[in-house]
């Protein structure tokens, strides 16, 4: 799940987005999986995410309801979804752990933090990925502000276009960082875009 490992920012910006995926592998243990994931997808709206979509229905966000994600998993199913506090998240792998369910669980987030979770929970990494940055002519990056947003969408479905008009409306006060946080997760169909640090970030251009 590389896509959701180029996240930008501090750390102090990045310790509270939290990352997760479960998943079943085609061929292997797709068949019956549907009915396992919708346990999942209820223990995830349990702990009341950030944010739950998938690519066939769009997010939480864009008016999609818990019931309609169920209605639309595929065969090979998959939950996707983030949260920003790291107790939910831990709670939710807890659950999932206890589950037993024999699926693939991927989790993202600042490394320290993840490894602290599974250790706690008596969990070995099957694998961990790293992100090494961005390499090779960088001149065309937008500003880093812009990029810890766009970031979010790890299939850049976010465009810094976007971000830059939302900016400007909440500098001159005609929306508020929350509503412009949501408007610019809506491209962002998988539910990986953490509504609840965008909102933080636009929160510096608001007027004082």
């Amino acid at each position: 799940m590389t896509h959701s490992l180029h996240r930008r920012g501090s750390e102090e910006s990045l310790e509270n987005d939290y990352i997760i995926l479960v998943t079943a592998a085609y061929g292997y243990n797709h068949e019956g999986a549907r009915d396992k994931l919708l346990q999942v997808l209820d223990v995830v709206f349990e702990a009341e995410p950030d944010n739950l979509g998938s690519n066939e229905t769009g997010t939480i966000y864009s008016g999609v309801t818990l019931e309609e994600i169920k209605e639309n998993l595929t065969d090979v199913p998959r939950v996707r979804c983030c949260f920003a506090s790291k107790e939910k998240m831990f709670q939710v792998i807890k659950k999932i752990n206890e589950m037993d369910l024999g699926l693939s669980v991927v989790i993202s987030g600042l490394i320290d933090n993840v490894v602290d979770m599974a250790n706690e929970l008596d969990l070995k990494p099957h694998s961990v990925n790293l992100s090494l940055e961005v390499w090779g002519n960088v001149d065309s990056l937008p500003p880093e502000d812009i990029l810890e947003v766009v970031t979010m969408c790890g299939h850049g479905l976010v465009a810094s276009g976007l971000v830059e008009k939302y900016i400007e409306d909440v500098s001159i006060g005609k929306i508020t960082p929350r509503k412009a946080a949501e408007k610019v997760s809506h491209p962002c169909v998988c539910g990986f875009f953490n509504p609840d640090r965008a909102e933080k970030i636009f929160e510096k251009y608001a007027p004082q």
